[in-house]
């Protein structure tokens, strides 16, 4: 069985200071990054069960209860984890830190929205394996009604630049074009656009569903940018707004979510 991790306020706001500070401590090279730090400081995340489980059913109509309006179930999946570290920065940090430190600053800023129950697919530093498609299952599960991986990005060719975002189903072009409109101002840097692509956790996912690759790691000035706090707290902020924009547009109707039965049809 599953449990949610449903973390409060005051432990959101902890846990997002870490990572932030982390990224300032280091010291400049020439890249204008910071010095190589091997693992990302979340002592204060749950040591156990640090990866999220099935949802608590009595809880969430708990919290329907105390809220109006409809609730939305928002998966944030930060990439990577453990002993799978994703791209390597120039300064040599993991892009595995920087997804979770966004991810862990979208969800301290949606803490206290009563229509946005957000549950993560990790909270720590541990590896997901992608054989057991546990990412799309949990949101599968909840039902989420959005989900959103959140990357870094990296080329052998260092002067690759800029932010792309991807979907898979048709369905999910309306919130990828929505939140990546908010991103690409967020972060600053080149727009590479919205695009198709198969990746698992977004052909696997029966709602709407987005990869952002919100910078490259391997280009100099994308990534002395992106471990910054300003750059974070910015691209956090984007990514919440996306999200509330695009439920403002389910709530009145204009874009209703095909249902994996439809897919099958289409």
């Amino acid at each position: 069985m599953w449990k949610r991790h449903k973390l409060t306020a005051g432990l959101l706001s902890l846990l997002v200071l870490l990572p932030f500070a982390a990224c300032s401590s280091g010291s400049s090279n020439d890249s204008g990054g910071n010095s190589a730090e091997p693992k990302l400081s979340i002592a204060a995340a749950p040591a156990a069960d640090s990866v999220a489980r099935e949802p608590d059913r009595a809880s969430e109509a708990a919290d329907s209860k105390a809220t109006s309006g409809t609730i939305y179930k928002v998966v944030i999946d930060p990439g990577h984890g453990g002993e799978d570290p994703g791209a390597t920065s120039v300064s040599g940090r993991f892009e595995k830190e920087f997804n979770l430190s966004i991810s862990l600053a979208v969800a301290a800023k949606l803490a206290q929205d009563p229509q946005i129950q957000l549950e993560l697919t990790r909270t720590g530093d541990e590896f997901i394996s992608s054989h057991e498609l546990f990412r799309p299952e949990f949101a599968n599960t909840l039902p989420a009604d959005l989900f959103i991986s959140i990357h870094g990005n990296t080329y052998e060719d260092e002067s690759a630049s800029g932010t792309e975002t991807f979907y898979y189903h048709e369905d999910s072009q309306a919130f990828a074009e929505t939140i990546h409109r908010h991103v690409i101002q967020a972060t600053g840097l080149k727009d590479r656009g919205v695009k198709t692509e198969n990746f698992y956790v977004l052909r696997d996912t029966e709602m709407p569903s987005a990869l952002l690759e919100l910078g490259y790691l391997t280009n100099p000035g994308d990534e002395a940018k992106m471990w910054t706090y300003s750059f974070q707290d910015a691209v956090a902020e984007a990514i919440v707004d996306g999200i509330k924009e695009y439920c403002s547009i389910l709530e009145r109707g204009e874009k209703p979510a095909a249902s994996p039965a439809q897919r099958e049809e289409s």
